[in-house]
C-alpha cells in the first residue's frame, strides 16, 4: 500500500473514520459516517480530513458537496493537484446525463491547472486519464470521449492493482461506458467483479457498494447486490443519494415496503440537506427519491400517500439545478399516479406541475406528459384528442438533439407506436393495434433503462398484454403478463392483469394466486381501486 511523509517525495494515505465530533469543519452534510475511505494523494496533511470527504461524497454522487469540499480545498492549499481532479469528476456525472459544453469547458479548464503542479506519477494518471474525457468540449463526442476514458482507466487500474480506488474509478468507467443494447451485460459484470475484490479489504467502501448496486440494476440480477442494498444507506447517513440508491435493487426484486422506506428517508435527507447547504431551491435529487417513491406507493395501491406525494411535489417551485432528473419527477409523477390507477379521464386532463420549467431543453421528458394525456384520451373515447396528443409528440421526437441518449430516443417512439396502436384498436383496426403494440414491447425491452426511472410511466409489454385482454386473447395475454412480471416481479397491474386473464380461461388456481399476491401489497392499500376490489372480493368466495 502507498505510504506518505512528505508532499514533494512520497505520497500521504487518506485512512480516515469520518465523524463529525472529530471533523466539525468537514461536510455540510455532517454526520458520523462508518465509511472508511483511503486514498492516496500528495496534498498537505492540512486538507487530508477534507480530500477524504470529498471522495466520500464523490463516490455516493454527491456532486454539489464534492465541489463545494475541493473548492475548500483548493483554497487552502492550492497546489494540490488532486483537487483540481476532483473539481473536473465532480461536473462529469458518468450514469446521469452527459455534461454540456460548459460543464466540459470547466472541467477542461481546472484539470490545466494541475499541468504546473507537483503529482506523483500515480496522480498524473489519474489526471491523464480525466483529460481524455475532457478532450473536446463538443457534446457530439461524449460516447467516444466516454470509452477513451475507460480505455485510460484500465491502464491506470492494470499498473496499480493493489489500489482499491484504481479498481474502483475503473469500475464506474465500465458501466458509463456500458452499451444499453448488451444483454450479456460484460461491462456491468467487469465492475462487479473488481468490486467485489475491493470489497473483501474494504466491505463498506461507499463506491464499492454504490456501483455494485448499479452493476445488477437489472431484470434478474438485482438479487445479486441485496446485500449492498440493505448495507449501503448506513455507511452515509445523511447522503440523500445513498438512502435512495439501495431501492433501485428493492424496485427491482418488488420489495416495495423497503423501496418505499428507502426513498422516504432520502426524500427527508434531501431537505435536511436543501437546509444545511442554504441552496436557492430544493436539492434536484430529492425529487430523484421523489418519483421512486411515487412508484412503490402505487404498486402498494397507498393512493392516499401518492396524492400527497403528487402535491409536496407541486409545492417544490425551484430546485438548486433544473436538470433531467427535476424534468424526469414533473413529467413522470403525475402521469404515473393517474395511468397506474387506471383513470383514464384523469389522466387525458393532467397539466403540467411546472409550465415555467424549460422544458423546451428536455422534449423526451415532455413526451412522457403527452403520452400519458395520449393514452388517457385513447383509453376513454376521445380518439381526437389521443391524435392530437400523438402529434405532438412526434414533434418533439424530430425536435430531439443528436446528443439525446439513446434510452430517451427509444422511449419517445416506444410512446408514438404504444399510443397509436390504442388509437387504432378504439377506430377498430384490431389487427393493425396489436402489430403496433407488440413491437412497441420488444422494442423497450430491448435497450436497457436508465437509472434516473423505476420503471416506465407504463411497460409497453404491460400495455400489449392489456390489449391483448381487451381484444379477448386471454391465453396470450397472461403469457405477456407472465413476462412483464418476470422482468418486474409483484408489479401490481401485471398482477391484476393475469389474475384477470386466468379467471377468464377458468384457471381457478392460478387467479387465486395472483389475487393472493395482490392482496398481500396492498393491505394498506386502497381497496376500492379498479382491479384490486376484484382480487379482495374474490378472497371472500
Amino acid at each position: 500500500m502507498y505510504g506518505c511523509l512528505d508532499r514533494h517525495s512520497f505520497c500521504i494515505t487518506t485512512w480516515l473514520i469520518f465523524s463529525a465530533a472529530l471533523f466539525p469543519a468537514a461536510s455540510v452534510l455532517g454526520q458520523p459516517q462508518s465509511t472508511q475511505v483511503y486514498f492516496s494523494n500528495s496534498c498537505s496533511q492540512e486538507v487530508q480530513p477534507a480530500f477524504g470527504d470529498a471522495m466520500t461524497n464523490l463516490h455516493s454522487f454527491e456532486y454539489p458537496e464534492t465541489g463545494r469540499i475541493f473548492t475548500e480545498i483548493i483554497r487552502e492549499d492550492p497546489d494540490c493537484a488532486m483537487a483540481y481532479w476532483g473539481m473536473a469528476m465532480s461536473l462529469w456525472h458518468p450514469l446521469w446525463a452527459p455534461p454540456s459544453k460548459a460543464d466540459l469547458q470547466e472541467g477542461a479548464g481546472q484539470l490545466s491547472m494541475t499541468d504546473d503542479l507537483y503529482k506523483t506519477s500515480r496522480e498524473a494518471e489519474y489526471i491523464d486519464a480525466l483529460k481524455a474525457f475532457y478532450a473536446s468540449d463538443d457534446i457530439t463526442t461524449h460516447r467516444d470521449r466516454t470509452l477513451a476514458y475507460e480505455s485510460r482507466m484500465s491502464a491506470v487500474y492494470e499498473s496499480h492493482l493493489d489500489d482499491p480506488e484504481a479498481a474502483v474509478f475503473y469500475s464506474l468507467a465500465l458501466l458509463a461506458s456500458a452499451d444499453p443494447h448488451d444483454k450479456t451485460y460484460a461491462n456491468q459484470f467487469k465492475s462487479a467483479g473488481l468490486l467485489n475484490w475491493v470489497q473483501k479489504s474494504q466491505p463498506t467502501h461507499p463506491g464499492g457498494l454504490h456501483y455494485l448496486i448499479h452493476s445488477y440494476d437489472y431484470p434478474g440480477l438485482a438479487h445479486l447486490a441485496l446485500k449492498e442494498a440493505n448495507l449501503y444507506a448506513d455507511t452515509a447517513p445523511n447522503s440523500a443519494h445513498a438512502q435512495h440508491m439501495p431501492s433501485h435493487i428493492f424496485t427491482r426484486l418488488g420489495f416495495w415496503g423497503q423501496s418505499i422506506s428507502s426513498n422516504h428517508d432520502s426524500t427527508k435527507s434531501a431537505v435536511d440537506y436543501t437546509k444545511r447547504a442554504h441552496l436557492h431551491g430544493h436539492y434536484d435529487e430529492g425529487l430523484h427519491s421523489i418519483d421512486y417513491l411515487m412508484y412503490a406507493l402505487l404498486q402498494t395501491a397507498r393512493d392516499d400517500e401518492a396524492q400527497e406525494l403528487l402535491i409536496q411535489l407541486a409545492d417544490i417551485k425551484r430546485t438548486n439545478t433544473e436538470n433531467f432528473k427535476v424534468a424526469y419527477t414533473y413529467a413522470a409523477a403525475p402521469a404515473r399516479y393517474a395511468l397506474e390507477r387506471r383513470e383514464w379521464q384523469q389522466a387525458s386532463e393532467i397539466e403540467l406541475i411546472r409550465k415555467d420549467f424549460p422544458w423546451e431543453d428536455f422534449g423526451w421528458a415532455l413526451s412522457i406528459h403527452h403520452f400519458a394525456r395520449g393514452l388517457g384520451a385513447a383509453r376513454s373515447g376521445q380518439n381526437l384528442v389521443a391524435r392530437q396528443e400523438l402529434e405532438i409528440i412526434k414533434q418533439l421526437q424530430v425536435a430531439l438533439p443528436p446528443t439525446t441518449l439513446p434510452y430517451w430516443r427509444e422511449e419517445v417512439q416506444v410512446q408514438i407506436d404504444a399510443l397509436q396502436s390504442w388509437i387504432l384498436l378504439a377506430e377498430g383496426n384490431e389487427e393493425r393495434a396489436l402489430e403496433l403494440a407488440s413491437g412497441a414491447a420488444d422494442r423497450e425491452d430491448a435497450v436497457d433503462k436508465h437509472p434516473v426511472t423505476p420503471g416506465e410511466v407504463l411497460p409497453a409489454r404491460e400495455l400489449y398484454a392489456d390489449m391483448l385482454f381487451e381484444t379477448a386473447h386471454y391465453q396470450p395475454a397472461l403469457e405477456q403478463y407472465r413476462v412483464v412480471l418476470k422482468q418486474a416481479p409483484n408489479r401490481l397491474n401485471a398482477l391484476i392483469g393475469a389474475g384477470a386473464a386466468a379467471t377468464q380461461l377458468k384457471e381457478k388456481e392460478i387467479a387465486a394466486n395472483y389475487y393472493a399476491s395482490v392482496r398481500s401489497q396492498t393491505r394498506l392499500g386502497n381497496r376500492t381501486r379498479p382491479g384490486v376490489n376484484f382480487a379482495w372480493d374474490s378472497s371472500l368466495e
